[in-house]
Formats: structure tokens, sequence, C-alpha cells
């Protein structure tokens, strides 16, 4: 992919650089920035974090990568919202994930959140 390199050379960044602020491996990076490998939304949004950029950044010219519903989701990241079960299929070891569960794993990853805050501020 292009744009990450591109964006990587632009602010002085090694390959090993890059690969170190996302916990990558630079050599599946380096696969990646040269079309031979496709990223992974969580790697595409770890990038976009690093340099300050929307995901729109990186999807507007490789739209031939992703299907609609693929970047649909990418804008429909927040998983509170209410539709998002309704448009999207999540999978755990094979298993479509229910709506109870889904709302499982939001409230312990809040509740983890809550305990991970009043720590930093002792």
């Amino acid at each position: 992919m292009k744009k990450i390199k591109e964006l990587r050379k632009s602010h002085g960044h090694t390959l090993k650089d890059l690969a170190e602020k996302v916990n990558y491996d630079p050599s599946n990076l380096s696969k990646i920035e040269r079309g031979i490998n496709q990223p992974s939304l969580t790697l595409l949004t770890r990038i976009a974090e690093v340099y300050s950029k929307d995901l729109n950044y990186f999807v507007e010219d490789e739209k031939k990568w992703y299907s609609d519903s693929e970047r649909t989701l990418m804008h429909e990241l927040d998983l509170a919202s209410s539709n998002v079960l309704e448009n999207f299929d999540f999978y755990i070891d094979g298993k479509i994930i229910t709506r109870e569960e889904l709302e499982f794993m939001l409230e312990l990853t809040r509740n983890l959140r809550n305990i991970i805050n009043k720590k930093e501020k002792k």
C-alpha cells in the first residue's frame, strides 16, 4: 500500500520505526507497503493514529481492497451503535456473536477501562 510508505517516509521514519510504533513485524509491514499483503483494519487504525490521519486517507484510492460492507464497517467502529450487529456478523471461534455476548463484552471493556482509569489517577 503506497500510502503507508509515502506517509512513513514523509515523517522521516524507517520501516523499523513505524513497526515499533504500531507493534508490528517490520518484514510483514514491508510486504504490505509493497502490495504483497493487505493490511488489517487494526493495523490501518494504528498507523492512522501514529500519523493523526483518518482511515479514509488509506482507503480512498484503495477501494478495490475492501468490499462495500468492509468500508462501511470502518466508519461504524463504535460497537455501541445499535445497528452494527444488524449490518455485520462478528465471529469468535467460528461462531457468530450474539447481541447478548457483544453487550457482555462491551460491559467488560467498560469495567476494565474504569479500573485502569482509577489506577492511573492514583
